[in-house]
């Protein structure tokens, strides 16, 4: 459809109510367990320290009448941002965003995937504080589950184009997807390690050789994880590591209290008010 053709309901737009109006832009895929969604969304949105944050998408049809009376999925997904594109002149102000989950048996996340190119989704965000890159930074230590790698490509990115250099060290038994390999940029090192010993091994190596690293992991992996980065850097300093947590987050005011994340304190802290990148050293005991 050429540009002077279209409707106003073929552009993305920022709605009354403060939501958006995504439109998808390819037909969304998966890659491993991860769902990777291509949309159009407005050029005005703010894009400063993007890997990290996400949108919470509404499971219903964009229409006033769906999001006032269809309630068959009621609670909105959490879609990370994993690749932002520059501004497209032809689409009326637009940019291509990709956003991304981890897809497993969620209904609301299989909906998303089933959506076709030009249909919209109702969104809120970008939301939450993501990672930050300090101007030293010049070596960057990605350590990720597979299936949450997408999220951390817009800080690899971010590293490559300031000159810099990236090693991720993925944690998984299972060979490298070839899909997943397509997502990295060729100058980018990438290792595997599925077994607690080799995974350390790798750990103590990397952790010496980084500025800073960025972790997308399960909360059970994190302490002996500070511990290895401890011995091998003869401490854990804050701002050397943040990690993305893999909590749920419904509200994103703090209110229901379903994206709860234990601190190393011993207490507890709200990770869609205060997250959900926080500092390893936060996050556990030494």
């Amino acid at each position: 459809m050429k540009s002077a053709q279209r409707t106003e309901a073929a552009y993305p737009t920022i709605n009354d109510d403060g939501t958006l109006s995504a439109i998808v832009d390819d037909a969304p895929w998966t890659v491993g367990d991860s769902l990777i969604l291509p949309l159009r969304l407005p050029a005005t949105l703010p894009a400063e320290r993007l890997a990290g944050r996400y949108f919470l998408a509404r499971c219903t049809e964009d229409t006033s009448w769906a999001r006032t009376h269809d309630w068959s999925l009621p609670l909105r997904r959490t879609l990370y941002v994993a690749d932002r594109r520059a501004l497209v002149a032809e689409d009326g102000g637009a940019e291509r965003w990709r956003l991304t989950a981890v897809l497993g048996d969620d209904a609301g996340l299989h909906w998303l995937a089933e959506r076709s190119p030009g249909m919209r989704l109702n969104l809120i965000g970008p939301l939450g504080n993501g990672f930050e890159l300090s101007l030293t930074t010049r070596n960057l230590l990605v350590l990720a589950a597979a299936a949450r790698l997408p999220a951390l490509l817009p800080l690899v990115h971010a590293m490559l184009d300031r000159g810099g250099h990236v090693t991720v060290l993925l944690h998984d038994a299972a060979p490298l997807r070839t899909d997943l390999l397509r997502l990295l940029p060729m100058a980018v090192e990438t290792r595997q390690a599925g077994t607690g010993d080799e995974w350390l091994a790798h750990v103590d190596e990397l952790a010496r050789w980084a500025d800073y690293a960025a972790l997308a992991l399960p909360a059970t992996l994190l302490p002996a994880l500070a511990t290895q980065i401890k011995a091998s850097r003869l401490r854990l300093d804050r701002g050397f590591a943040g990690v993305l947590t893999d909590v749920p987050l419904p509200c994103t005011t703090g209110a229901c209290h379903g994206c709860l994340v234990a601190l190393g304190n011993g207490r507890q802290t709200r990770a869609c008010v205060h997250g959900p990148v926080f500092d390893l050293a936060d996050l556990v005991r030494l």
